[in-house]
């Protein structure tokens, strides 16, 4: 829980209803609905401490579900995840606990799932000490530890998803965010001599013997905490890798696959336009050989298509392929699930691709009246309008001209403020000269926010 940790941008796998696999040599799985998936199972624990047999070997997208904040949670198949992140064998048993420590499963609505699992081909952050105590956690007596003990807290990733740890996870919308999760040796494990010196879990040769370029393989339990979901360190959501119960640098012995991954994952798409995304396959392991792709699109609406239909990958290469989203002006406004499945041979890989259909975020612009008559030596007014439309809201920007030359113009302000649904009313001036001919001029005022650009006309008779 350090708020020092810093974590930063770029790249990303989406899931919605299909969970990727270890990135390590392993096949993708599907699920719907209540079925649970099945991921390749570890080798067992490599904690004496901890007795669960069979971690689900699974990536750190697979936990987070491609999303942040409480969407996190409900849309992963490890919620709730493991009911207490410090539980060890002394103290009250809570209700369907295993002795000793957390249990090894739970249930929920999609069955009996793992939450005890192994990450491979990770990476790691900076390993920060704290939140010390001298007493075990109330859940495990509350009696002196016999000494002080620290979390030893950092950050893994998943390097796939995550090239440059340094500059990701910038905000809640960087799906860097998904590929990243907080990981602690507990200080409650380590005081029991579960985790520690000479052990599985050692924090101490963990900082010594790997760098922040090191690949890695974890073993702990999934577990939840909501108190973290805005915090950028936590990479706005609340899973953990807590207690992390062993580590080990990482066994290369990879098996050939593919990897699939969308950029962006999700397309806003108005009425009548299309939008693109890049797929990308990689070459995992010594995988060779040709990914057939195909699109599809749930509910039916816009039409997907992609471009070439079928990549082919040397070992340790990569390709692409373009998939176009195209809406009509009948198509129905709402959120699509693109879903792009690769195959070759017996693997098969998918990634998601969120579809909105909605219409462009845009002003318009009004002036009321449309049409001013002053003398010279002396002004008139007009009052603008500017709207919000679609949802739009950020910074217009205000000019004004007139012809031919004559009358002179001003706006009061020169730039406004618009918030999704709401208007704001500017005001021009026109003021004649003594001098200023008599005669008919048209000013334009135009309003500009980006690449957004809209004009109005006010004509002005001088008498």
């Amino acid at each position: 829980m350090n708020t020092g940790i810093r974590v930063g941008k770029v790249v990303m796998f989406l899931l919605a209803g299909v969970l990727l696999s270890s990135i390590m040599g392993s096949t993708l799985f599907y699920w719907t609905g209540a079925t649970v998936p099945q991921f390749p199972v570890g080798s067992g624990s490599w904690n004496a401490r901890v007795p669960c047999s069979s971690p689900w070997i699974v990536r750190i997208t697979d936990i987070t579900a491609n999303m942040s904040g409480s969407a996190s949670q409900t849309s992963s198949i490890f919620n709730p995840g493991s009911p207490n992140k410090r539980w060890l064998t002394p103290g009250s048993t809570p209700p369907g606990w295993v002795s000793p420590g957390p249990p090894c499963t739970v249930t929920n609505s999609h069955g009996t799932v793992a939450v005890f699992v192994e990450i491979d081909g990770v990476k790691r952050g900076g390993i920060v000490n704290e939140d010390c105590s001298g007493s075990y956690d109330a859940i495990n007596g509350g009696t002196s530890n016999g000494g002080s003990y620290c979390d030893s807290t950092f950050n893994i990733y998943d390097p796939v998803v995550v090239p440059n740890d340094s500059t990701s996870c910038t905000s809640s919308t960087d799906h860097t965010c998904y590929g990243k999760i907080h990981s602690e040796i507990d200080h409650d494990w380590k005081a029991a001599h579960y985790c520690g010196s000479s052990t599985t879990c050692d924090d101490v040769a963990l900082g010594s013997q790997t760098t922040t370029s090191t690949l890695i393989d974890v073993q702990g339990f999934v577990y939840w905490d909501p108190d973290h979901l805005t915090a950028q360190w936590h990479s706005f959501n609340g899973w953990e890798i807590h207690p992390l119960t062993a580590w080990r640098q990482h066994e290369t012995n990879q098996a050939p696959d593919f990897s699939i991954s969308s950029n962006p994952s999700s397309l806003s798409v108005p009425p009548g336009e299309s939008g693109t995304s890049t797929i990308t396959l990689t070459s995992l392991g010594s995988f060779a050989g040709t990914v057939t792709l195909s699109p599809s699109i749930s509910p039916n609406g816009p039409a997907v298509s992609v471009n070439p239909t079928s990549v082919t990958l040397v070992a340790g290469g990569s390709g692409t392929s373009k998939l176009t989203v195209s809406t009509y002006s009948s198509t129905p406004l709402g959120d699509y699930t693109v879903t792009v499945a690769g195959k070759s041979g017996s693997l098969s890989h998918s990634s998601v691709v969120m579809v909105s259909v909605r219409f462009a975020p845009d002003f318009s612009i009004a002036a009321n009246p449309s049409s001013i008559t002053i003398s010279q030596s002396s002004s008139g007014t007009s009052n603008l309008t500017l709207t919000s439309m679609n949802g739009f809201s950020g910074t217009v920007n205000l000019s004004a001209t007139v012809s031919p030359s004559g009358p002179k113009t001003s706006l009061t302000p020169t730039s406004v403020t618009l918030v999704s649904g709401g208007s704001t009313n500017p005001v021009l001036t026109v003021k004649a000269l003594k001098k200023t001919p008599i005669g008919n001029y048209v000013v334009t005022v135009t309003a500009t926010s980006g690449t957004l650009s809209h004009s109005i006309t006010i004509s002005v008779s001088v008498t």
